[in-house]
């Protein structure tokens, strides 16, 4: 059950506002990186492709410079000038190659390294105009760039003996029509550039999804803690609840015998603030705590107490206690629970008490019925002598005697039975009013030959169920010990309040009161402390009450007076 109300708690992970918030966040961080690394990778090939063509330019450029200056110096006719700038021209390290073909793909001059992958790639001559075009071969990495290929142009004025070296040259190496020049670079430095930043790249991305899971992960504590949070008040608030609706009195110590804490119903018992209970050696407090209770190994004791209370009776009470453990099994301090048993014990002694009146209500029942025959016989014989002709002054006084005694005894043995065999209940709709101004009238004689003022206060009529007869019974065995307590001159209080269950009827008296003694016995059969009467009235009203589902509330004070209320339930038994 327990875990159903702590878990009522929030959900270990879900997907909150700072959740979707970091999501959108790493997402647009990410898409911002992909988006930058393309870019940043399309330039760096733009840059690439305009380097390497200012370089092709140049290079083709130079190369026909060098030509020309080659065809002016050129010493024999057998020998290609173009060859031997070709390899020095090969001396940088970042050429690849330099290859001179004509319009018929007739190789004129090939120098470098040249593979089959990049001989796939050589462009169309109809595509090779003026102006430069390009190519990659990735395999190799290489960038080409081709072009026509014209050292020597109509445009050159007076370099005669140049054109005549040219057709020379030509004649003797017979390129046909239009020749087309082909410089290939290495781009490895360029790639290693491209590699970095694609690591660099990478690593930033590796940095970026490390962030988003660690962001992630803080997130996952930073709600497990509010959880854990959550979840320990609940528990602290479903703990004080449990502790505050047990109707005991409960108490944690520490390893030093000091109070930790307390439920409300401990401060009752004590009758202290929490500030004066909290943090105090327990036997400051209870100085009557059995030390049993407090240095015993056992798991849990049960002990017997009295606890002091000032300005009132000594409260007996029972202690239990139980080691406190942490979740290592080690012994952290003690539980005190503490009932109050004063309830218990009075009800106890009722308990016994009506068991007792029980068995003696028996026994007197048996007796009553075993005496009362032989009364009637003993009357009927009393009142044939006594009526007889002839009979004396004397023998018709005794008579009269014997007659009153009988009647006397006969009364004893009707209140015995009433109170050890009492009739059935007849149960029926009361009016509370009326029935006290039924008895307080047969009662009116009483109170004026004695001279004592009657004062009694109603609510507003109210009704009850119960057996009219013995509830005016019961009355009137109170207000005539009353009238009996009371001196001359003396007041009587009868007072009647009820409310939604029950009604209470008082009545008090300014007599001399009753001693504890007394007031423990007066409902035993038989025990009086007037010097005529049976001692069975109060015994009998007593049963009369418990059977109506009611109670006695006694509370007298020597030479200041009693006051005895009948507690009775007013809906209908069931």
């Amino acid at each position: 059950m327990q875990d159903n109300l702590i878990l009522n708690a929030p959900k270990t992970f879900a997907i909150s506002k700072p959740a979707v918030i970091l999501l959108v966040i790493s997402a647009m961080l990410i898409g911002i990186l992909v988006i930058a690394t393309i870019k940043n990778r399309d330039r760096s090939q733009k840059l690439m492709e305009l380097s390497f063509m200012r370089q092709g330019k140049t290079m083709i450029h130079a190369f026909e410079a060098g030509t020309r200056t080659s065809m002016m110096f050129r010493k024999s006719a057998g020998h290609n000038p173009l060859e031997d700038l070709a390899i020095e021209v090969l001396k940088d390290k970042g050429i690849a190659f330099i290859r001179i073909i004509d319009e018929d793909n007739a190789v004129v001059v090939s120098q470098g390294n040249i593979s089959q992958a990049i001989l796939k790639n050589f462009p169309d001559l109809k595509e090779v105009g003026d102006s430069p075009v390009f190519s990659i071969s990735w395999p190799d990495n290489i960038f080409q760039i081709s072009q026509k290929f014209n050292p020597v142009t109509t445009s050159m004025h007076g370099m005669s003996m140049m054109e005549s070296r040219w057709e020379q040259w030509n004649l003797a190496f017979k390129p046909k029509g239009q020749m087309y020049i082909s410089v290939g670079f290495y781009t490895s430095e360029y790639e290693k550039t491209k590699q970095q930043d694609m690591y660099h790249t990478i690593f930033m991305l590796v940095m970026l999804l490390l962030l988003f899971f660690a962001g992630l992960y803080f997130l996952y504590l930073y709600q497990r803690m509010g959880v854990t949070h959550a979840t320990l008040l609940n528990t602290q608030l479903y703990t004080n609840n449990v502790l505050e609706s047990i109707p005991d009195s409960l108490i944690t110590l520490d390893q030093a015998g000091y109070i930790v804490s307390c439920n409300r119903n401990a401060e009752k018992l004590f009758e202290r603030r929490p500030n004066d209970i909290i943090g105090k050696k327990v036997l400051d407090i209870f100085p009557a705590c059995p030390p049993e209770t407090l240095t015993t190994q056992s798991n849990v004791i049960e002990k017997d107490a009295e606890l002091e209370v000032p300005n009132s009776e000594s409260i007996p009470i029972k202690i239990g206690s139980a080691q406190l453990k942490d979740h290592l099994g080690n012994k952290i301090g003690r539980v005190l629970v503490i009932r109050d048993v004063g309830e218990i014990r009075s009800m106890e002694k009722q308990l016994e008490h009506s068991r007792r009146l029980a068995a003696l209500g028996a026994m007197a029942a048996g007796i009553a019925h075993e005496v009362r025959n032989p009364l009637g016989t003993l009357r009927g014989l009393a009142h044939f002598f006594g009526s007889e002709d002839g009979a004396s002054d004397a023998c018709r006084e005794y008579s009269k005697f014997m007659i009153s005694e009988v009647d006397r005894l006969n009364h004893l043995v009707t209140e015995l039975l009433q109170f050890g065999a009492p009739r059935e209940l007849n149960f029926e709709k009361i009016d509370i009013k009326a029935m006290v101004g039924k008895t307080v009238a047969l009662l009116e004689q009483d109170f004026v030959e004695k001279r004592i003022s009657l004062v009694h206060k109603y609510d507003e009529s109210t009704e009850l169920y119960g057996d009219t007869d013995l509830l005016i019974q019961t009355l009137m065995n109170l207000l005539k010990n009353s009238i009996q307590a009371t001196p001359p001159g003396g007041q009587v209080s009868l007072n009647i309040s009820c409310d939604k269950e029950m009604c209470r009827i008082s009545v008090s008296d300014t007599g001399s009161g009753m001693s504890e003694e007394t007031k423990s016995r007066m409902f035993d059969p038989f025990y009086t402390t007037k010097k005529s009467g049976t001692g069975l009235g109060l015994a009998v009203s007593h049963r009369i009450v418990e059977r109506h589902n009611g109670y006695f509330e006694i509370n007298s004070v020597v030479n200041a007076g009693t006051t005895i209320t009948i507690v009775l339930p007013l809906k209908e038994r069931t």
